[in-house]
């Protein structure tokens, strides 16, 4: 097996491997032609990608040179990270929960993932799906369960808003000692270079006269799954 193979070649393999893109302007390298739509769709996808990092300081791809097998393992790994999703569970029990009312009451933390995901180079889609149930003590409860997020690093959170009001705002509510329970989805847009945290909080929900009661015990369970926005095609 020879010990090298040209770029060009290589970045062929990638495009076939994960799909055909759109032929558009190159941008982000001096040296491969837009006029090339085998090549410059496929140069573009593995650099908006961070699969490669160019040549003589990032200015040129060096689309003829030569790829050493140590490359070539950096540029799988990182091209099996860009089409591989991450997955972020959580699971939370508590027990006496005293459910807050409005702002600027902090909400009641039910779930939160551990920690940012991963930041790319490349747009992606967070994929959130949460089950919140409570059960309620001696006197009625109503309540409401929502998304807040942060993509500052978790400098601040955020309700994910649909003009004035949170979305996937379930609302459930029980008589004394019997459970309720909502389920929650929703798919979130992420900008390149963008890492994501997310909680699900619940409120007091006042729309039911008498339901002042509180959970005797709360459950959540949580999954984001985080994957490629475009999928195997070049981003815009």
């Amino acid at each position: 097996m020879k010990r090298w193979i040209g770029k060009a070649v290589m970045v062929a393999a990638f495009a076939l491997g994960a799909g055909s893109a759109s032929a558009q302007q190159c941008v982000g390298f001096g040296d491969v032609l837009a006029s090339d739509t085998l090549v410059c769709p496929a140069v573009e996808w593995i650099k908006n990608r961070g699969v490669t990092l160019g040549c003589q300081g990032g200015a040129n791809y060096c689309p003829n040179d030569p790829v050493l097998r140590s490359s070539m393992a950096l540029f799988m790994q990182r091209l099996g990270k860009a089409l591989s999703s991450e997955i972020h569970k959580d699971h939370v029990t508590e027990f006496n929960a005293t459910i807050p009312g409005e702002s600027p009451t902090p909400p009641l933390l039910l779930c939160a993932m551990a920690g940012n995901s991963t930041v790319t180079p490349y747009p992606r889609q967070a994929l959130l799906n949460a089950a919140v149930t409570g059960l309620a003590d001696g006197s009625s409860v109503a309540w409401r369960a929502y998304w807040i997020y942060s993509t500052d690093g978790g400098a601040t959170f955020g309700p994910i808003m649909d003009g004035v009001n949170p979305i996937s705002t379930a609302r459930a509510s029980s008589a004394v000692n019997q459970w309720s329970g909502v389920a929650l989805s929703f798919a979130l847009d992420l900008p390149a270079n963008t890492p994501l945290q997310v909680r699900v909080v619940v409120r007091r929900d006042n729309i039911l006269t008498g339901t002042t009661g509180n959970f005797a015990d709360a459950r959540c369970q949580m999954t984001v799954n985080i994957v490629n926005a475009n999928g195997t095609t070049s981003p815009l």
